[in-house]
């Protein structure tokens, strides 16, 4: 994937996209276009990356190309290529977040045994200087500065993980299968939505998988609306806008703008509520 590089004269310069980014690219052009034979070679070719992205890409688009031309049985072979993938992806995403959480208590380990052998000098020591006295005070401030609201705006890495486990749960549902295929439609008013009916049964799947990350929500963040949580749980999804405007009936990607615009000024107070806001919406 594209990265930096360093020239003969030293200066850092964008690396050259690799080779199966361009061909995703181009394949989705000519899709575009209406090229449809040349964009499967295309999406054909940038399908055997070593990137689980690039792969699920290509087989959601795949997909699409099929449909498009009525190879209904082509369609769906790619579209559970494109499962498997996403399936990869939140696997991947889920395996980081415990290695992030494992690395994390080791360091919280070591300050513990840190914090024990200091205690130890200093009660060893005996030293009841004026001086010992003021540096004991400086550290009683900054425990009490570490149990302050200023210390809990960060997120716990253990949460996050549960709540990407969470997504992974729901990748198995009949549901998503349903979403998924609904997603991978070509954008525009004749795409089909989800039934209000169906919108029932995911709310409900929504609310059995998520119950922790909404909860958390809901404590953290009471002026949240269940749509707003709706869309937050969707958005730990590998969705795009438009598969997301489907899950609320619509096909117009500007209802998912506006609501995610309404959670960022209810998520705008302080340190904690832009790290959910990040967590939520931001890049994975």
């Amino acid at each position: 994937m594209g990265g930096v590089c360093c020239s003969r004269g030293g200066v850092v310069a964008p690396a050259q996209p690799s080779a199966d980014t361009l061909a995703l690219v181009e394949g989705l052009e000519l899709f575009e276009r209406g090229n449809y034979e040349g964009a499967r070679v295309q999406l054909r070719e940038s399908a055997k990356s070593e990137s689980t992205w690039i792969r699920a890409e290509s087989f959601l688009y795949l997909n699409a190309l099929e449909m498009e031309l009525g190879d209904y049985d082509a369609a769906s072979l790619h579209l559970n290529r494109y499962h498997a993938e996403t399936m990869r992806l939140m696997r991947e995403a889920s395996e980081r977040m415990a290695r992030q959480t494992a690395r994390l208590r080791r360091r919280q380990e070591i300050i513990v045994v840190v914090g024990i052998v200091f205690a130890v000098v200093v009660i060893g020591g005996g030293v009841w200087s004026r001086r010992a006295r003021r540096r004991a005070g400086s550290v009683e401030g900054a425990a009490g500065a570490a149990g302050s609201p200023v210390a809990a705006h960060a997120l716990r890495e253990e949460d996050r993980a549960l709540w990407m486990a969470a997504a992974e749960e729901f990748g198995r549902t009949e549901i998503w299968t349903e979403i998924a295929a609904l997603a991978a439609q070509k954008p525009g008013r004749e795409a089909r939505v989800l039934t209000t009916a169906r919108q029932e049964v995911l709310d409900a799947e929504l609310a059995a998988a998520f119950a922790g990350f909404a909860e958390a929500l809901r404590e953290g963040w009471p002026a949240l609306t269940g749509g707003d949580v709706k869309l937050c749980c969707l958005s730990l999804l590998p969705l795009s806008p438009f598969g997301r405007a489907i899950c609320f009936g619509s096909t117009e990607t500007n209802i998912v703008k506006q609501r995610k615009h309404t959670i960022k000024k209810k998520l705008a107070g302080d340190e904690r509520s832009r790290a959910m806001f990040d967590f939520i919406f931001g890049p994975r």
